[in-house]
C-alpha cells in the first residue's frame, strides 16, 4: 500500500483573503452591512411611494368631472346696488321715445339716441363681472 503524505500548511497561508467581497472579516466596519440594509430600505420605500401616486393619479383621472354650479340670478330684492345718476337718466330717455310706427319716428327715435357712451359702459360692466369672478 501505498501511502500519501497529508499536506501541511502554515498558519499564514490559512488566513482568509481581506479584499473579498462579501467576505465578513475583523477588519470590516462593524455597521457596514446595517448601511446598506438601510439603503435598501430607503428605496424600497422611495418606491413604494412612486407607484402610490401613480396609482392614486390613475384613479383621479377616472372620475367623471364635477359638475358645474348652475348660477343664481338676483332677484330685485337682492340686487340692492344704486344705479348712477347717468343710468337713470338714459333710461327715462329711452322711455320719450315715439309710439309711432312711421318711418320718420322711427329715425328720429334712433337719431335721439345717444349710442356714444355705450362702449365705455360695456367696459365697465364686463371689468365688473371679471372682478366677481
Amino acid at each position: 500500500m501505498d501511502t500519501k503524505e497529508q499536506p501541511t500548511f502554515t498558519i499564514e497561508e490559512l488566513k482568509l483573503p481581506v479584499n473579498q467581497p462579501g467576505v465578513n472579516t475583523p477588519n470590516d466596519e462593524p455597521g457596514h452591512s446595517h448601511h446598506r440594509g438601510l439603503i435598501i430600505l430607503f428605496l424600497m420605500v422611495g418606491l413604494l411611494c412612486v407607484l402610490g401616486g401613480l396609482f392614486m393619479w390613475y384613479k383621479a383621472s377616472q372620475l367623471p368631472p364635477a359638475p358645474l354650479p348652475t348660477p343664481v340670478r338676483p332677484s330685485a330684492e337682492m340686487n340692492n346696488e344704486p344705479e348712477s345718476t347717468t343710468a337713470e337718466a338714459q333710461t327715462e330717455s329711452f322711455g320719450a321715445m315715439s309710439t309711432s310706427d312711421e318711418l320718420e319716428a322711427i329715425e328720429a327715435d334712433l337719431e335721439s339716441t345717444n349710442l356714444d357712451s355705450l362702449e365705455s359702459e360695456l367696459i365697465q360692466i364686463e371689468t365688473e363681472l371679471n372682478a366677481q369672478m
